[in-house]
């Protein structure tokens, strides 16, 4: 098995549990503790991981254990009210109010990044950041997201915020979408931008998000992919296309990959296998050839070509229209 820890953003209830045992407990003896800050809550997370890394013979369990995990979420209502985003340490962050989402992301991934190069260094696997972004609340946790993380969950308010959008649509960020948990908790699915995102060819795919509540099958998985075939008008190819994506996106090892997608995925989705995939070879060049278009185009810009580049390409795109009529006119 793999598996996803879900770590909770729970800071305003480890601070409130400390205030109260502070408050029950013996005043000559806990008079002079300190409150809680976020140090400590990080460490309690984190100091377990580093010790089963450094010393696997100690803690046998939990390095048993972290060879099963593949990746770290981070959940919690992101709708809730929240600090400013400050550059305190977390050692320093003493309020009971919740740590901005970003700062908090922030620390997370920046622990979960020096235990990983020590894992690496050891020949041991690497636990990826996949947090919960972009469900609801502000739409700028996205950008917090986009730069710390190679693929999230949920990610529906991308549709807020285009420049966004396009940024994790250049760098191919995973979005792992669950609409019928969208659907019962902030969007309908009629409404959901899913098929918008994938029309425009971010790198989308189906998950399941708390399977008890939500679904109503034995499979959650199978039902949302069956739900959103018959929602979202999806031929087989798009379902083929939306299983790959989600094989790209997981944590599996590459020998798992490799049976799935083919011995050279790794080189680029036109090289995954069609018979394994059943993504059409037509499909996948039709979305590589439109991702290299337009990072050449950032490239362009960049350097200061852009606007005439973009001039060229629509006398050349005119051109060609007017040909194609021509011959139908005949």
């Amino acid at each position: 098995n793999r598996w996803v820890v879900q770590v909770p953003r729970l800071w305003r209830i480890y601070h409130n549990k400390g205030k109260k045992q502070k408050e029950n407990g013996d005043k000559r003896k806990e008079g002079n503790r300190k409150a809680r800050n976020f140090q400590e809550m990080l460490e309690n997370l984190f100091r377990p991981m580093f010790e089963a890394t450094l010393y696997p013979e100690k803690h046998p369990e939990v390095a048993q254990l972290l060879t099963h995990v593949v990746a770290l979420d981070s959940v919690d209502d992101e709708g809730i009210s929240e600090a400013p985003c400050s550059c305190i340490r977390p050692a320093e962050y003493v309020s009971e109010k919740n740590p901005a989402y970003c700062w908090q992301l922030y620390f997370l991934w920046a622990n979960l990044e020096v235990l990983n190069k020590l894992r690496r260094a050891r020949g041991l696997n690497i636990i990826t950041f996949r947090p919960h972004a972009g469900e609801t609340g502000d739409v700028m946790h996205l950008a917090a997201t986009y730069m710390l993380a190679k693929s999230i969950n949920h990610g529906i308010n991308l549709h807020r915020q285009v420049s966004l959008q396009y940024l994790y649509y250049l760098d191919q960020v995973g979005l792992s979408i669950s609409p019928l948990s969208n659907n019962f908790l902030f969007c309908k699915i009629a409404n959901n931008p899913f098929p918008k995102f994938f029309k425009r060819g971010l790198n989308v795919t189906l998950s399941t998000d708390d399977p008890l509540l939500f679904h109503m099958s034995d499979d959650a998985l199978l039902e949302e992919y069956s739900v959103a075939r018959a929602t979202f008008d999806l031929s087989m190819t798009d379902v083929s296309e939306i299983a790959r994506n989600s094989v790209l996106q997981s944590d599996f090892e590459e020998d798992f990959k490799k049976m799935w997608l083919g011995e050279d995925y790794q080189r680029g989705t036109t090289h995954c296998d069609e018979n394994r995939t059943h993504v059409p070879l037509i499909r996948a060049k039709f979305r590589a050839e439109h991702l290299a278009a337009e990072h050449m185009m950032v490239a362009l810009t960049a350097a200061g070509q852009g606007e005439h580049v973009l001039k060229e390409m629509m006398e050349a795109f005119s051109g060609a229209r007017e040909a194609h009529r021509e011959i139908l006119v005949r």
